[in-house]
Protein backbone atom coordinates (compact mmCIF):
# COMPACT_ATOMS: atom_id res chain seq x y z
CA UNK A 1 0.00 0.00 0.00
CA UNK A 2 1.49 3.25 -1.24
CA UNK A 3 1.00 5.83 1.54
CA UNK A 4 0.25 9.56 1.28
CA UNK A 5 2.49 12.08 1.12
CA UNK A 6 1.65 15.76 1.53
CA UNK A 7 3.86 18.58 0.64
CA UNK A 8 4.16 21.35 2.89
CA UNK A 9 5.99 25.06 2.11
CA UNK A 10 5.55 27.01 4.86
CA UNK A 11 6.73 30.70 5.11
CA UNK A 12 9.08 31.56 7.50
CA UNK A 13 8.59 35.23 9.17
CA UNK A 14 11.40 37.23 11.59
CA UNK A 15 11.03 40.71 13.14
CA UNK A 16 13.97 43.41 12.33
CA UNK A 17 15.66 45.07 14.45
CA UNK A 18 15.40 49.08 14.13
CA UNK A 19 18.95 49.16 14.73
CA UNK A 20 19.97 47.05 11.93
CA UNK A 21 18.02 48.85 9.33
CA UNK A 22 19.94 52.24 10.38
CA UNK A 23 23.22 50.26 10.43
CA UNK A 24 22.17 48.86 6.50
CA UNK A 25 21.33 52.61 5.41
CA UNK A 26 24.45 53.91 7.29
CA UNK A 27 26.38 51.56 4.50
CA UNK A 28 24.86 52.25 1.40
CA UNK A 29 25.27 55.60 1.90
CA UNK A 30 28.70 55.72 2.56
CA UNK A 31 29.36 53.79 -0.26
CA UNK A 32 27.20 56.30 -2.38
CA UNK A 33 29.32 59.40 -0.75
CA UNK A 34 32.56 57.16 -1.86
CA UNK A 35 31.46 57.03 -5.23
CA UNK A 36 30.75 60.58 -5.44
CA UNK A 37 34.32 61.62 -4.60
CA UNK A 38 36.35 59.01 -7.28
CA UNK A 39 38.16 60.67 -9.82
CA UNK A 40 36.22 61.59 -12.64
CA UNK A 41 39.49 60.47 -15.08
CA UNK A 42 39.54 57.08 -12.55
CA UNK A 43 35.98 56.55 -13.51
CA UNK A 44 35.94 57.14 -17.32
CA UNK A 45 39.05 54.47 -17.48
CA UNK A 46 36.96 52.32 -15.45
CA UNK A 47 33.55 52.70 -17.75
CA UNK A 48 35.96 52.22 -20.93
CA UNK A 49 37.08 49.12 -19.54
CA UNK A 50 33.42 47.58 -19.26
CA UNK A 51 33.14 48.57 -22.85
CA UNK A 52 36.28 46.63 -24.08
CA UNK A 53 35.26 43.68 -22.11
CA UNK A 54 31.78 43.13 -23.59
CA UNK A 55 31.70 40.01 -25.99
CA UNK A 56 31.74 41.76 -29.54
CA UNK A 57 28.84 41.21 -32.08
CA UNK A 58 29.21 41.49 -35.22
CA UNK A 59 25.98 40.81 -37.20
CA UNK A 60 22.81 42.82 -39.15
CA UNK A 61 19.12 42.83 -38.46
CA UNK A 62 18.57 39.99 -40.79
CA UNK A 63 15.15 39.45 -42.14
CA UNK A 64 12.25 42.11 -41.43
CA UNK A 65 8.75 41.97 -41.28
CA UNK A 66 6.91 45.50 -42.76
CA UNK A 67 5.49 45.63 -39.16
CA UNK A 68 8.69 45.03 -37.06
CA UNK A 69 10.74 48.04 -35.35
CA UNK A 70 14.27 48.44 -35.12
CA UNK A 71 15.86 48.57 -32.34
CA UNK A 72 19.14 50.94 -32.16
CA UNK A 73 19.51 54.61 -32.38
CA UNK A 74 16.40 56.55 -32.95
CA UNK A 75 16.19 58.57 -36.44
CA UNK A 76 14.07 60.59 -38.79
CA UNK A 77 13.37 57.23 -40.53
CA UNK A 78 12.09 55.95 -37.48
CA UNK A 79 9.99 58.37 -36.65
CA UNK A 80 7.87 58.19 -40.07
CA UNK A 81 5.36 55.60 -40.26
CA UNK A 82 4.12 54.13 -43.72
CA UNK A 83 0.82 55.18 -44.15
CA UNK A 84 0.25 52.40 -46.72
CA UNK A 85 0.97 48.86 -47.09
CA UNK A 86 3.25 49.66 -49.97
CA UNK A 87 5.33 51.89 -47.55
CA UNK A 88 5.32 49.22 -45.33
CA UNK A 89 7.12 46.77 -48.03
CA UNK A 90 9.02 49.86 -48.98
CA UNK A 91 10.58 50.96 -45.63
CA UNK A 92 11.22 46.90 -45.30
CA UNK A 93 13.17 46.67 -47.76
CA UNK A 94 15.12 49.55 -47.64
CA UNK A 95 16.15 48.41 -44.08
CA UNK A 96 16.61 44.93 -44.59
CA UNK A 97 20.61 45.62 -44.34
CA UNK A 98 20.40 47.76 -41.88
CA UNK A 99 23.61 46.52 -39.45
CA UNK A 100 23.04 45.65 -35.58
CA UNK A 101 24.12 43.81 -32.39
CA UNK A 102 21.03 41.35 -32.44
CA UNK A 103 20.89 38.64 -35.59
CA UNK A 104 23.50 36.93 -37.04
CA UNK A 105 23.81 38.42 -41.14
CA UNK A 106 21.34 37.94 -43.53
CA UNK A 107 23.57 38.51 -46.96
CA UNK A 108 26.44 36.86 -46.31
CA UNK A 109 26.93 33.24 -45.90
CA UNK A 110 29.91 31.20 -45.70
CA UNK A 111 29.29 27.93 -46.64
CA UNK A 112 31.86 25.01 -45.12
CA UNK A 113 32.12 21.19 -45.64
CA UNK A 114 33.48 19.33 -42.43
CA UNK A 115 34.80 22.51 -40.79
CA UNK A 116 36.53 23.69 -44.63
CA UNK A 117 35.48 26.45 -46.16
CA UNK A 118 33.96 26.16 -49.73
CA UNK A 119 32.33 29.34 -50.13
CA UNK A 120 31.20 32.67 -49.57
CA UNK A 121 27.38 33.34 -50.61
CA UNK A 122 26.84 37.04 -50.94
CA UNK A 123 23.33 38.83 -51.80
CA UNK A 124 22.70 42.09 -52.86
CA UNK A 125 19.83 42.42 -49.76
CA UNK A 126 17.91 40.05 -48.33
CA UNK A 127 14.14 41.12 -49.43
CA UNK A 128 12.62 41.72 -52.45
CA UNK A 129 9.53 42.58 -54.41
CA UNK A 130 7.80 40.47 -57.12
CA UNK A 131 9.40 40.83 -60.26
CA UNK A 132 12.83 42.42 -59.45
CA UNK A 133 15.73 40.85 -60.57
CA UNK A 134 18.30 39.28 -57.88
CA UNK A 135 21.94 40.01 -57.56
CA UNK A 136 23.93 37.47 -55.97
CA UNK A 137 27.86 36.12 -55.97
CA UNK A 138 29.51 32.81 -55.21
CA UNK A 139 33.40 33.45 -54.14
CA UNK A 140 35.28 31.15 -54.13
CA UNK A 141 38.74 32.72 -53.09
CA UNK A 142 40.88 31.35 -50.40
CA UNK A 143 38.13 28.13 -50.09
CA UNK A 144 39.73 24.91 -48.43
CA UNK A 145 38.00 22.27 -50.84
CA UNK A 146 37.86 23.06 -54.39
CA UNK A 147 34.53 22.96 -56.34
CA UNK A 148 33.85 21.72 -59.98
CA UNK A 149 30.05 22.55 -60.56
CA UNK A 150 27.26 24.65 -58.86
CA UNK A 151 23.41 24.63 -59.45
CA UNK A 152 21.31 27.40 -58.42
CA UNK A 153 17.37 27.47 -58.20
CA UNK A 154 15.10 29.69 -56.40
CA UNK A 155 12.04 27.72 -54.88
CA UNK A 156 9.57 27.90 -52.77
CA UNK A 157 7.89 25.55 -50.54
CA UNK A 158 5.09 25.32 -48.12
CA UNK A 159 5.20 24.32 -44.34
CA UNK A 160 2.04 22.78 -42.49
CA UNK A 161 1.66 22.46 -38.55
CA UNK A 162 2.79 19.57 -37.63
CA UNK A 163 -0.59 19.39 -35.43
CA UNK A 164 -2.98 19.92 -38.67
CA UNK A 165 -0.68 17.97 -41.22
CA UNK A 166 -1.46 14.64 -42.58
CA UNK A 167 1.71 13.95 -43.99
CA UNK A 168 6.13 14.37 -43.09
CA UNK A 169 7.98 17.60 -43.34
CA UNK A 170 9.49 15.84 -46.51
CA UNK A 171 7.06 14.45 -48.28
CA UNK A 172 4.83 18.05 -47.87
CA UNK A 173 8.24 19.71 -49.29
CA UNK A 174 8.55 17.44 -51.67
CA UNK A 175 4.83 18.07 -52.97
CA UNK A 176 4.35 21.88 -52.65
CA UNK A 177 8.71 22.61 -54.25
CA UNK A 178 8.43 24.87 -57.03
CA UNK A 179 11.26 25.92 -59.11
CA UNK A 180 10.92 29.48 -60.25
CA UNK A 181 14.31 29.84 -61.83
CA UNK A 182 17.81 27.91 -62.20
CA UNK A 183 21.29 28.36 -63.05
CA UNK A 184 23.93 25.61 -63.81
CA UNK A 185 27.89 26.93 -63.96
CA UNK A 186 31.12 24.46 -64.11
CA UNK A 187 32.90 26.73 -61.04
CA UNK A 188 36.75 24.48 -61.74
CA UNK A 189 39.49 27.13 -61.40
CA UNK A 190 36.77 29.83 -61.09
CA UNK A 191 36.93 32.62 -58.26
CA UNK A 192 33.52 34.07 -58.22
CA UNK A 193 30.32 33.08 -60.06
CA UNK A 194 27.49 35.50 -60.60
CA UNK A 195 23.91 35.11 -61.51
CA UNK A 196 20.71 37.15 -61.26
CA UNK A 197 17.69 34.90 -61.04
CA UNK A 198 14.34 37.06 -61.71
CA UNK A 199 11.92 36.91 -59.30
CA UNK A 200 8.34 36.24 -61.16
CA UNK A 201 5.46 38.97 -61.00
CA UNK A 202 2.78 36.82 -60.91
CA UNK A 203 3.99 34.45 -58.31
CA UNK A 204 2.90 34.15 -54.78
CA UNK A 205 4.72 36.31 -52.16
CA UNK A 206 5.72 34.74 -48.79
CA UNK A 207 3.01 34.28 -46.00
CA UNK A 208 3.00 32.99 -42.42
CA UNK A 209 -0.83 31.90 -41.03
CA UNK A 210 -1.03 30.31 -38.19
CA UNK A 211 -1.72 26.16 -40.09
CA UNK A 212 0.16 27.20 -43.42
CA UNK A 213 3.35 29.39 -44.46
CA UNK A 214 5.11 29.56 -47.83
CA UNK A 215 8.99 30.43 -48.16
CA UNK A 216 11.01 31.66 -50.72
CA UNK A 217 14.75 30.38 -50.86
CA UNK A 218 17.94 30.14 -52.77
CA UNK A 219 18.65 26.18 -53.32
CA UNK A 220 22.70 25.99 -54.15
CA UNK A 221 23.91 22.54 -54.67
CA UNK A 222 27.86 21.95 -54.79
CA UNK A 223 29.50 19.39 -56.33
CA UNK A 224 32.93 19.09 -54.62
CA UNK A 225 36.06 16.56 -54.93
CA UNK A 226 36.21 13.52 -51.89
CA UNK A 227 38.66 13.45 -50.40
CA UNK A 228 41.41 10.53 -51.10
CA UNK A 229 43.85 10.35 -48.21
CA UNK A 230 44.51 13.08 -45.13
CA UNK A 231 48.14 12.53 -44.13
CA UNK A 232 49.55 15.04 -41.32
CA UNK A 233 47.09 17.57 -41.57
CA UNK A 234 47.17 17.99 -45.45
CA UNK A 235 44.25 17.26 -47.83
CA UNK A 236 44.77 15.63 -50.76
CA UNK A 237 42.37 15.24 -53.92
CA UNK A 238 42.53 13.43 -57.15
CA UNK A 239 44.27 14.85 -59.80
CA UNK A 240 42.33 16.87 -63.23
CA UNK A 241 44.83 15.17 -65.35
CA UNK A 242 46.15 11.77 -66.08
CA UNK A 243 48.83 10.81 -67.84
CA UNK A 244 48.68 8.85 -71.47
CA UNK A 245 52.15 8.44 -72.35
CA UNK A 246 55.13 9.51 -71.88
CA UNK A 247 58.99 9.43 -73.07
CA UNK A 248 61.99 10.83 -73.38
CA UNK A 249 60.70 13.92 -74.96
CA UNK A 250 58.23 14.73 -72.13
CA UNK A 251 54.55 13.11 -71.23
CA UNK A 252 51.70 13.42 -72.74
CA UNK A 253 48.44 14.17 -70.21
CA UNK A 254 44.77 14.53 -70.80
CA UNK A 255 41.22 15.26 -68.88
CA UNK A 256 40.45 13.08 -66.44
CA UNK A 257 37.06 10.94 -67.47
CA UNK A 258 35.76 10.21 -63.86
CA UNK A 259 36.70 11.81 -61.19
CA UNK A 260 35.12 11.03 -57.78
CA UNK A 261 32.95 13.94 -55.96
CA UNK A 262 30.46 14.21 -53.54
CA UNK A 263 27.80 17.04 -53.44
CA UNK A 264 25.72 18.53 -50.71
CA UNK A 265 23.25 21.60 -50.88
CA UNK A 266 22.26 24.79 -48.86
CA UNK A 267 19.20 26.54 -48.90
CA UNK A 268 19.35 30.65 -48.43
CA UNK A 269 16.41 32.31 -46.87
CA UNK A 270 15.40 35.17 -48.77
CA UNK A 271 11.99 37.51 -48.55
CA UNK A 272 9.51 38.22 -51.31
CA UNK A 273 7.10 40.90 -50.35
CA UNK A 274 3.76 41.22 -52.91
CA UNK A 275 4.82 44.64 -54.41
CA UNK A 276 4.14 45.80 -58.02
CA UNK A 277 7.68 46.88 -59.68
CA UNK A 278 7.91 48.55 -62.87
CA UNK A 279 4.69 51.57 -62.66
CA UNK A 280 4.43 54.71 -61.77
CA UNK A 281 3.26 55.41 -57.95
CA UNK A 282 -0.54 56.06 -57.79
CA UNK A 283 -2.69 56.37 -55.10
CA UNK A 284 -3.03 53.19 -53.21
CA UNK A 285 -6.38 53.11 -51.84
CA UNK A 286 -6.50 49.27 -51.49
CA UNK A 287 -3.41 48.07 -50.24
CA UNK A 288 -1.25 45.03 -51.76
CA UNK A 289 -1.27 41.70 -50.88
CA UNK A 290 1.40 40.27 -48.59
Amino acid sequence: MSPYIILRDQARTASIVAAEVTSALITKKGAAVDKAGQDPFAEFLTYVDNLLERPRQNSSMGLLSPTDTVPGRSSIVEDHHPQTMKDSIDMAVLRSNLTGAANQSANRFEIARSGRRVAVIMLARPAYRLGETMSAVIDFTNSHIPCYSVHVSLETSEKVDPAIALRSNASIYRVTKKAHASFSENAIFAQKLAFSPTIPPNATPEFITSGISLEWKLRIEFITPRVTNEEGGVQTFDDLLEEISSDDRGVILAAAQRLPAESFEVQVPIKVYGAATGAPDAPDEEGLPV
